[in-house]
């Protein structure tokens, strides 16, 4: 029995211990005592907040509101723990209607920093301060001070140092905060915000700002160009809100807010049934933009699943799926309809400013039934083409006698030829390269260009085998080596912009693109700050199309937003990715080449190294053998 490991007796911890624990699931990071602190005020009746921080919460987080205030004794139990004046009993826990109701938020945060309140009602002389320190109440007095609350959260994680040292960069923690503010912004219409970060104004949203003016101020005005409204109800549900059309979509999910009667929630429910709404609108890998605000009675739903009240569960989980599915897809609809009626009138509006009412219109014959012309014996019948389809009127009223093919001649395949503006490198000896030749350099050149099918894919047969080529991943991988060759030691040449090409970004974004503009530089995007959150682009690499690289900084930003690229050599590889988007003239799927195109793409393909595949991994070729199309023949067992 002596070699018995000896066992503790069960004690009950000190309230000190016990409140450090609640507060490591309460307060995560300093992005959580913000989601907090501002619930708190929302509930108060709130409809003025300001947040204010010092080293993304890190040092300091202020949250002041005109709310209803506390009295001295309401003040003091709000600190302890599981006070609160929003449940009375288990039966409430059924019907929430409110951010908070666990009470333990203010103990948590208190316990784990420096922490002061100031509070006073309406009618009352004076406010009451309360100052705790790693939730010790060290001072309680009156004070001069406007109605509402005003909180103070000094040296957060003061008394845990270990959970301070797992804390993000500063700007990840900075972006977790102002992903809370914004998406408390959006929720709550009537509520005013503003957020500032070392006294810099990250976010100002008035009170009287409809919810399209919070996404156009949060998102950009270029957002709300592409989003309708979403309004209906079903089965219990009303929804409301703007979802983005089928052209706007990002790579992830960081643009769909979702809120259930006010509250900011993350449900795979939810999530599916806006992805359905879209399906076969939007390309597979893609997602929409939305922001739903849903309305349902709170017996329905249960909001005290989780600790930070981020995840819920419906009662009735498909019909959430399916309400917001066919809502979003009626409003979808409804968007699809008047845009093609508004393209209708257009068209009637050019055919009669082209076509006076005198004016005779030929309508040509079916194609499928031309005429049967008679035939001489003395005289050969001349093969005539297939029959073109019917080409543009000119304005005139005559038809042009050859119509160029539209795009192709603007299309380039990277690195078979020099560029404009492409620095000139002194001819040197071949050097024996230790990287091992391409196995498809030996093929033999083909007679003529590889048959094309499908639009998509290059036929190429090479001895006792036919390889299957995908156009647009062999055309993203030459566009990805060529620009990786031109960036590589920062030497590229510079095109620069006769007229910069100006965008706007969040305003959660401006202190990241500013921190990241060498990043940019090195990935070939020359950027200025224009004032605001604006930004123009001065200069691209000259593999670029301009028009596109508003298009792909944004992509980028929010690539670096999520936090979770290490060491410098993959984020750069892993952005670079992102930026083959940027390269000019990109031949897509479902695109019709010409044959000097497909030889052209072939010449390419010959010079590649393994692996051969596109930037993104997909492969860019599949072989097919004579032995597998024998045996799909039956010629051989």
């Amino acid at each position: 029995m002596s070699g018995m490991k000896s066992i503790a007796p069960i004690r009950v911890l000190p309230d000190e211990v016990a409140n450090k624990i609640a507060a490591g699931e309460v307060v995560e990071r300093p992005a959580s005592a913000v989601k907090e602190l501002v619930e708190n005020a929302l509930d108060a009746g709130a409809t003025r907040i300001s947040v204010r921080l010092v080293a993304a919460g890190r040092r300091l987080i202020e949250v002041q509101d005109n709310g209803h205030g506390m009295s001295e004794q309401n003040a003091l139990l709000a600190i302890e723990r599981h006070a609160t004046s929003k449940i009375r009993n288990a039966q409430d826990l059924d019907n929430i209607q409110t951010l908070g109701f666990r009470g333990e938020a203010l103990a948590s945060i208190a316990a784990v920093s420096r922490f002061t309140m100031t509070t006073r009602r309406a009618g009352e002389e004076s406010a009451t301060l309360l100052r705790v320190e790693g939730g010790i109440l060290r001072e309680v007095q009156q004070t001069g001070a406007p109605e509402g609350t005003r909180i103070s959260v000094n040296r957060l994680y003061f008394n845990t140092p270990v959970r301070a040292k797992f804390l993000k960069g500063i700007t990840t923690e900075l972006n977790h905060c102002i992903d809370i503010v914004q998406r408390l912004a959006l929720a709550n219409g009537g509520v005013g915000f503003q957020l500032v970060h070392n006294d810099r104004m990250l976010l100002d949203v008035p009170e009287h700002a409809t919810l399209r003016d919070r996404v156009a101020l949060i998102w950009g005005l270029s957002f709300i160009q592409d989003m309708v409204e979403v309004n209906g109800e079903q089965q219990g549900f009303t929804l409301a809100g703007l979802a983005g059309t089928p052209e706007l979509t990002r790579a992830s999910r960081s643009h769909q807010f979702f809120f259930v009667n006010g509250r900011p929630v993350v449900n795979p429910a939810l999530q599916y049934g806006l992805q359905d709404a879209y399906r076969g609108l939007i390309t597979v890998g893609r997602h929409p933009v939305a922001v739903l605000l849903l309305t349902l009675n709170p017996r329905q739903v249960d909001v005290n699943i989780h600790p930070t009240k981020r995840e819920i569960r419906f009662r009735d989980e498909r019909t959430a799926h399916d309400a917001v599915r066919d809502i979003v897809r009626d409003a979808l609809g409804r968007f699809s309809k008047a845009a093609a009626t508004e393209a209708a009138l257009d068209t009637e509006s050019i055919a009669k400013q082209h076509f006076p009412r005198e004016t005779a219109v030929v309508t040509p014959e079916p194609l499928d039934a031309p005429p049967v012309l008679p035939v001489t014996e003395t005289e050969p019948v001349a093969k005539t083409p297939p029959a073109r389809p019917p080409t543009a009127v000119q304005a005139d009223g005559a038809f042009p006698d050859s119509v160029p093919e539209p795009g192709w001649e603007t299309r380039e395949i990277p690195g078979l030829e020099k560029a404009k503006g492409r620095r000139e490198m002194p001819e040197e000896a071949p050097e024996e390269s230790l990287v091992p030749r391409g196995c498809f350099e030996a093929l033999e050149t083909v007679g003529d260009a590889p048959l094309q099918v499908f639009d998509t894919y290059l036929l190429v047969p090479e001895g006792k085998r036919l390889l299957i080529i995908d156009q647009h991943a062999l055309h993203e991988r030459l566009n990805y080596d060529a620009l990786l060759s031109e960036l590589e030691g920062n030497e590229y040449a510079v095109q620069q912009l006769a007229v910069p090409v100006v965008f706007e970004v969040a305003p959660s974004q401006v202190a990241l693109l500013e921190s990241h503009l060498a990043l940019f530089r090195e990935l070939g995007i020359e950027l200025e700050t224009f004032g605001g959150n604006s930004f123009q682009v001065s200069g691209v690499c000259h593999l670029y199309a301009e028009s596109k690289a508003p298009d792909v900084v944004l992509a980028l930003l929010d690539q670096l937003a999520q936090g979770n690229l290490f060491g410098q050599d993959h984020t750069r590889a892993d952005l670079l990715r992102t930026a083959t988007r940027a390269c000019k003239a990109s031949i897509k799927a479902g695109d019709r080449l010409t044959l000097e195109e497909r030889r052209r793409l072939l010449e390419g393909f010959y010079r590649l190294q393994p692996p051969y595949t596109c930037p993104h991994g997909r492969p860019i070729i599949v072989e097919l053998t004579r032995q597998q199309m024998e045996k799909s023949f039956r010629r051989i067992q």
